[in-house]
C-alpha cells in the first residue's frame, strides 16, 4: 500500500493565475504513475481552481485512491489550494 500527499498549488502570475498538480511521497511505481497521469492533462497547469480539484479526484478515482486526509485553503480570495492524502 502506497501513501502519496497530492496538492494543487495556486500560482499568481502576470498573465494569471495558475494551478498546478504536485504528486509527493515515496519513490515508486504509484507515485510515477500518478506523476505521468498528471503530466497527460489536458488542462495543466489549470487555469481555474476547480478544473485542477475535478483533475484531482479524477485522478484518484481512476486510481483507485482512498482519500484519508483533506485541506483546503484560501488565499487572496480566488486562489484556493487543497491537499489530500491518499492511500491505494
Amino acid at each position: 500500500m502506497s501513501t502519496l500527499i497530492i496538492e494543487s498549488k495556486p500560482r499568481k502570475m502576470s498573465s494569471g493565475n495558475s494551478w498546478r498538480i504536485d504528486v509527493l511521497g515515496p519513490d515508486g511505481r504509484a507515485k510515477d504513475n500518478f506523476k505521468e497521469a498528471v503530466r497527460g492533462l489536458e488542462n495543466h497547469p489549470a487555469k481555474a481552481a476547480r478544473r485542477s480539484l475535478i483533475d484531482i479526484l479524477s485522478l484518484i478515482d481512476q486510481f483507485r485512491l482512498d482519500i484519508k486526509h483533506t485541506e483546503h485553503h484560501e488565499e487572496e480570495g480566488e486562489l484556493e489550494s487543497w491537499l489530500f492524502i491518499v492511500q491505494g
